[in-house]
């Protein structure tokens, strides 16, 4: 069982046996030199979490920002957590697997996602390629992305060698997915959020919530701190996605304060189960 153990440690330990970062960056809409020095930024200010996707056409620029904190000594590759997906429209899900790998100048992806569900038999085309890399060792854990029913997660629990170690969805103040949570729990399964700010647009919406305003206010913290706060407290992996290195500092200072049981029950009364995108 998956208990509340956010507050405290920076890992957790997934169903595969890996170490995986809580808090990261998200590479969504981030291109060229703007996202190399996004996540070397990160990197420097203590990220070992990056997230990406062969979808975004930056997973050379991912590779490159690693490479190069590498290089300065700022980590060093064991250190750092690489997510990235894959499409389930791939006609040839081993061959992109492949050319993650080459773009991101790596042995081995940490995590590997079915970025979305594009119907059974093209989604199992996609998983089974995961499993078969993940046998081979250049896939440490798999998992899957934008799948949110009981339903349709329970297929991949139960009819596939490999559970998923992770699954990202669409999370934030308005949209808890509490109950999938609850199920995924039971099966060591880790929920994690993008767009944990609500999404480019969004913003506004979540960091102008009067009951976030207002714990922000008592901590000394900002609206963005508290929300991050929120996400790793209520058991969520979060990576906020930033190209500004201020924001980038600002999402992961988070790790010296913590939010009450009232503040937490405060929060989880905004859930409207609302999401922003359809996908």
């Amino acid at each position: 069982m998956i208990t509340n153990i956010f507050a405290l440690e920076k890992t957790v330990k997934l169903n595969s046996g890996y170490e995986m970062p809580v808090l990261g960056l998200g590479t969504w809409t981030l291109t060229g030199q703007v996202c190399e020095n996004a996540v070397y930024s990160a990197l420097k200010d203590g990220y070992r979490l990056i997230d990406t996707a062969k979808y975004y056409g930056n997973e050379k620029e991912v590779g490159n920002g690693i490479a190069k904190a590498v290089k300065d000594g700022i980590c060093k590759r064991e250190e750092v957590f690489i997510t990235t997906k894959i499409v389930p429209w791939s006609s040839n899900p081993e061959k992109d697997i492949e050319d993650s790998l080459k773009q991101l100048e790596v042995d081995y992806i940490d995590l590997c996602l079915l970025h979305q569900s594009g119907g059974q038999t093209s989604d199992d085309r996609v998983y089974k390629a995961m499993e078969k890399y993940a046998k081979a060792g250049k896939i440490r854990s798999i998992g899957i992305s934008n799948f949110y029913t009981e339903r349709a997660v329970n297929h991949f629990i139960k009819d596939f060698e490999i559970k998923p170690a992770v699954i990202q969805n669409e999370n934030h103040i308005y949209c808890q997915g509490t109950v999938l949570k609850a199920n995924c729990a039971k099966y060591g399964i880790f929920i994690e959020s993008y767009y944990p700010f609500g999404g480019r647009g969004h913003t506004g919406e979540n960091f102008n919530n009067p009951v976030i305003v207002k714990i922000a206010e008592k901590h000394g913290k900002t609206a963005a701190q508290v929300i991050v706060r929120w996400h790793l407290q209520a058991c969520f992996i979060a990576i906020p996605g930033s190209s500004n290195p201020a924001h980038i500092l600002e999402n992961y200072s988070v790790w010296d304060f913590e939010l009450s049981d009232e503040e937490m029950k405060e929060i989880k009364a905004i859930n409207r189960n609302k999401r922003y995108e359809n996908w």
